[in-house]
Order: C-alpha cells, then sequence, then structure tokens
C-alpha cells in the first residue's frame, strides 16, 4: 500500500492536500453535535446500557472497583474496562448523572471516527478516502445510539479499530512498524477487557485470511500479529488472574470455568428471544442509512470494471477487497451465535463506512466526458431521492401530527396510524410545526442540491451535502425524539418511575431469591444488593418507617411477606404490579400495625 502515511493526493485530488489535523478537526466537528446534544435528557431506558450503569454506579458509591456488581452480586459475564473508565469520571467529577457517564463514549466515538480515517489514509495516497469513511460513519444512524449509550459495544468498537489499525500500519508502513504493532496490541487488550475476545474476532479472523491471500510471503505483517497477541495478553490477563484467585474459593475452586461459561454462554442461548433468521446480517443495509444506497454499490464495486481517471492502484485494489472481506466475513461470523442483535455487528460499521468512502471516490475520480452507466444514475439519484421523500414526508405530517388528538399507547403488538401519529406530537413541541416545517423543506432543498451536484459531476461537493442533510436529519430526530419525550410512553421507563414515586424516594429492597430488575435497581434512591427474609424482618421490627419490597416473580402474595409481617408484627400491601416483558413487578409496602400482622385491604 504506502510506506508513508503523509505522501501527497493522487494529482486527480486537487485541493485535498488537507492536513491530518485540519482533517481530524473537521470529523470531530461533524460528529460531536450528534453525539453530545441532549446527551443527557430523560433517563436510561436501554437495558443494556442499565446493565453497566448500576456496576458503575455501585463502583462509584460503594466501592466495588475490582470485580464489578449488580445490585451486590460480582457481575462476571463482562470485564470491567466498561464501568472503570465512566466510574473513574464519575469519582473525579463527583457526579453520576447521564452526561458523566456516557461521556467516554461520545469520545470514543470520536476516537473510532479518526481511527477510521487513519485506515483510510494508510490504504490510500487519496486521503478523501479517509475523510469521507469517517464522515459517512459518524452519521450511520445505529453507530450514532451507540456512541451516546454507557454500554459496552461503542468501547469495544473504539478499541478494536484502533488495534486493527495498528497491526495494517506495522504491515504496510516500514517506519517504527514494530511500535505500531505494540500500541495495536495494547488496544486490542483493551478491547478485550471491555466485552471479552468475540468482538475483535470478527475483525481479526478476517484480516488474518485476508493476509493470507495478499501478504503471505510478509513477514512484518505475521510478525506484528504475533507481537501484538502477547501484548493484548499482557493487558488484559493480570486482571483476569487476579479476580480468578481472590474468588477462586467462592466458587469451589473452579473461578476459571465460571469465566468461560460466562464469555461464551450468548453463543448457546436459546429461547424463543433468541429465534431470529440467520439472515439478520441484511439489515446492516439499514443500519448504515442515510449511506444505504453507497453501502450497496460498495459491495458490488470490487467485482465491477473500473473507470476512474486515475484508477486505483494495486494497494488501493487490495484495500478494497479487504474493507470488503472484513464486513462481510465478520456478518457471516455474526450468524453463528443464536442471539441477534444489532450492536454486536458495531465493529463492523468502520469497513462499511470505508465502502461507502470507495464508492464516493470512484464518482469523484471519473473522468467528465465518461456517460454514467444507468446502474450509476440509479444510484445517484436514489441519494438524491432519500432526503427529498423524508423532507416532503416531513412537510405532510406535520398538519397531520397538529390535529390529532389521540393519546399516546404503547401497543407494540396492536399499532394503529392514529396512535402512532400519536407518539410524534410530544416531539411536534420542540421546534413547533413552524420549524419542523422548515426542516422539512431543508431537507427537500438539500436533496435537489445533492441531485444537480451528482449530475454535473461535482461529487466532492455533492458528498458534503448528502451529509450535511444526513446530520440535520439525525439532529433533528434526537431533538424530536429526546427533548418532545415521546420515549416516555414506554412502559419501561414509564413503570420504574411509577414505582419509584409510590416508594417516595425510601430504599427499595430485594430479595436474595429474586433477579433484581435493572430500572427499579437503577432509579430506586439506593441501590441494595439482595436481602435474606430474616435480615429485612430484623430491619422493620427495629424501625417504625415503611420498608419498600420489590419481587420478580410475579406472584401477588408470597410466603415470604406473611413471615416478614408475623416476625416484625408488620402488615404488608401490595402498591403497584407491572409487567415489565420478562417478569411482573411487585412492589411491596410493609406498615407498623397496632393490631398485628396481616395484609390490609
Amino acid at each position: 500500500m504506502t510506506d508513508d502515511i503523509k505522501l501527497p493526493p493522487l494529482p486527480s485530488a486537487a485541493g485535498w492536500n488537507i492536513s491530518h489535523r485540519r482533517a481530524l478537526a473537521v470529523i470531530a466537528l461533524f460528529a460531536l453535535p450528534l453525539f453530545l446534544l441532549f446527551l443527557g435528557v430523560g433517563n436510561s431506558t436501554a437495558m443494556m446500557e442499565l446493565f453497566n450503569l448500576i456496576p458503575v454506579r455501585e463502583a462509584y458509591r460503594d466501592g466495588h472497583w475490582l470485580l464489578p456488581t449488580l445490585g451486590g452480586y460480582p457481575r462476571m459475564v463482562k470485564p470491567p474496562l466498561t464501568v472503570w473508565i465512566p466510574a473513574g469520571l464519575a469519582a473525579l467529577l463527583h457526579s453520576d448523572s447521564l452526561w458523566v457517564v456516557r461521556l467516554p463514549s461520545v469520545i470514543l466515538g470520536i476516537i473510532t471516527c479518526w481511527a477510521t480515517y487513519a485506515i483510510g489514509c494508510v490504504t490510500s495516497r487519496d486521503r478523501r478516502i479517509g475523510l469521507f469513511a469517517a464522515i459517512a460513519l459518524a452519521g450511520m444512524l445505529v453507530f450514532v445510539r451507540q456512541a451516546r449509550l454507557a454500554s459496552y459495544d461503542i468501547y469495544a468498537t473504539a478499541f478494536t479499530t484502533l488495534g486493527f489499525l495498528g497491526l495494517l500500519a506495522a504491515a504496510e508502513i516500514r517506519r517504527f512498524w514494530w511500535l505500531s504493532a505494540i500500541g495495536g496490541g495494547a488496544a486490542l487488550g483493551l478491547s478485550v477487557l471491555s466485552k471479552g475476545p468475540v468482538p475483535p474476532m470478527y475483525v481479526l479472523i478476517p484480516y488474518g485470511l485476508w493476509l493470507l491471500r495478499y501478504h503471505l510471503k510478509n513477514p512484518r505483517a505475521w510478525l506484528a500479529i504475533v507481537i501484538a497477541l502477547i501484548v493484548s495478553i499482557l493487558v488484559f490477563a493480570p486482571w483476569l488472574f487476579v479476580v480468578a484467585a481472590r474468588y477462586h474459593a467462592q466458587y469451589g475452586g473452579n473461578a476459571w470455568a465460571v469465566w468461560w461459561r460466562q464469555f461464551t454462554r450468548y453463543a448457546s442461548a436459546r429461547g424463543p428471544q433468541y429465534h431470529q433468521t440467520d439472515w439478520y446480517y441484511l439489515a446492516m443495509l439499514g443500519w448504515v442509512f442515510p449511506w444505504t444506497p453507497a453501502l450497496i454499490a460498495g459491495l458490488a464495486l470490487p467485482f465491477l470494471p473500473v473507470r476512474s481517471d486515475p484508477p486505483p492502484t494495486e494497494a488501493e485494489r487490495r484495500s478494497r477487497w479487504m474493507f470488503w472481506f472484513i464486513l462481510v466475513a465478520g456478518l457471516l461470523l455474526l450468524t453463528i451465535p443464536h442471539q441477534k442483535k444489532q450492536r454486536y455487528a458495531l465493529q463492523q460499521f468502520p469497513f462499511a463506512a470505508l465502502l461507502v468512502a470507495v464508492v464516493w471516490q470512484e464518482f469523484a475520480r471519473l473522468r467528465r466526458e465518461l456517460v454514467l452507466e444507468p446502474a450509476a444514475r440509479v444510484l445517484l439519484a436514489a441519494q438524491a431521492i432519500i432526503f427529498v421523500g423524508l423532507g416532503l414526508g416531513l412537510l405532510a405530517a406535520v398538519p397531520i401530527i397538529s390535529i390529532s388528538h389521540h393519546a399516546p399507547v404503547y401497543q407494540p403488538d396492536h399499532w394503529t396510524l392514529m396512535q402512532a401519529v400519536a407518539l410524534l406530537k410530544p416531539a411536534l413541541a420542540v421546534l413547533g410545526p413552524i420549524g419542523w416545517s422548515l426542516t422539512g423543506l431543508i431537507l427537500v432543498v438539500l436533496g435537489v442540491l445533492t441531485w444537480r451536484l451528482e449530475f454535473s459531476r461535482r461529487f466532492d461537493r455533492a458528498f458534503f451535502t448528502y451529509a450535511l442533510a444526513g446530520w440535520i436529519f439525525t439532529i433533528a430526530a434526537y431533538a424530536g425524539y429526546m427533548c418532545g419525550h415521546g420515549y416516555q410512553v414506554s412502559r419501561y421507563r414509564k413503570a420504574t418511575r411509577q414505582m419509584v414515586a409510590l416508594a417516595a424516594g425510601h430504599r427499595i429492597y430485594t430479595l436474595t431469591s429474586d433477579e433484581p430488575w435493572l430500572g427499579v435497581l437503577y432509579y430506586a434512591n439506593e441501590i441494595l444488593p439482595g436481602i435474606t427474609v430474616e435480615h429485612l424482618a430484623q430491619m422493620a421490627g427495629q424501625s417504625n418507617r415503611p420498608i419498600y419490597l420489590v419481587t420478580y416473580d410475579g406472584k401477588p402474595q408470597r410466603p415470604e411477606l406473611d413471615q416478614i409481617a408475623h416476625l416484625a408484627h408488620r402488615q404488608w400491601r401490595i402498591l403497584d404490579r407491572v409487567n415489565d416483558g420478562h417478569a411482573i413487578q411487585t412492589l411491596f409496602e410493609l406498615l407498623p400495625s397496632a393490631s398485628g400482622p396481616g395484609r390490609p385491604h
């Protein structure tokens, strides 16, 4: 590919002699508003984020640093880095608000975009590949969502992309190649500490197969992998050994077996929630919206004749196959686990963005006198029509939403058109009918402008016009979603707030025999581990205040409640019962009673 990342751009890339610093600044300016705006508005509703936020809070408040805990119990299913970083920032700033604990995810999202830019620069003398790819990645809807959540996947993706960059640079750039290998290995070790060894494998296995095809006789590339493997083990293994030794006795002398089962359990999970089609990876075409048309073209591009001027170098041809193979083979590997979730494919997004960039690069290199083929015309028209259609749809929807009088109802199995319209009404108040109509009009204008620029062969400008339209659409969508509080109709968030309000801010206890509900644990006034019946009865007998207990098994009357009431001379009653989609949450209140234990009406 290239021996020096600072090579000048190709002759056809006039005006693209942009410095790396300026390119990184442009990427950050484009991405930061998408990731930061409304970051801490409302409360967390994503269950996977709550799986991480509770350990973060328990590390920050209760000092559970070595092995993160969930509800006071060791959480061995995930490594600790995604807890250490946000909890450390919370301790530094003396706050665990959503703004604070989500901020590291934003930073890692920017780092992923920067690493994607660097991959583009390493693989091409045309720096627009890196810049196009980073901007496309920053605007992909699913990537934007994950860069705004304090969950494991953006951590694993950022460090995996950095690790891949180190390996690639070691293979392609002779200068200080060993330093690139060490840095790549350290990043891969941090990725393992973020979510285990699985996410890097979806990138490294296809990359290894690509090396067998194009770099079989390059000893530097293979030595870099060995160095990176050793360094990565040195990064993540010490924590594993310390924790396994400390909890060896607790797990019957078989701590390593517990770790193995926890890290591999998802691959063999069974149940209705896992019975999704093995073809789910085709949804990748929707996850990268609004760059779907370009990605479809990128998947076909390596098989098509090249018409650009100058044509891609041999190194660029190899890199295009690398992007294609890592994306496609990685997605095929993702069909092996039974559980299918969009965030599992997040480490594949940088390579999807690089394929998108290659398509735009090909258009930008076309000779002006070359007649566009029908397939190319369809692609270009589709990109423009996307935002023209969205803008016209918004202009038509605003008056319909304005006159709707239906109340938002969360009924995912029984949607009606007017219920869907009603869900959008809170968002309408954010910008008002005039503001949303203006947004729709801007999208139409940008879509038409993209069309004109594309068909007048000014593809560089067309790219940025298209990216700006996507940027405006995403900003408006998040404004409506977060500031409009349309997401509050979710039964999870509403039910949790209702339960906590009924407990009047008091502690909410759980029994050791119950699996705590994440929402109650996170939103309760104080996070408490499970407690035994005897201990809770003792506490209730020594206090005149109400005691609140939540159970997870759906039984409205439990023998344990009668036992606690008898031992503590209390009465109990049901305050609330909510089906959270998995089981029934029942909130009980134990009240002091002069007449003895029992159940008040």
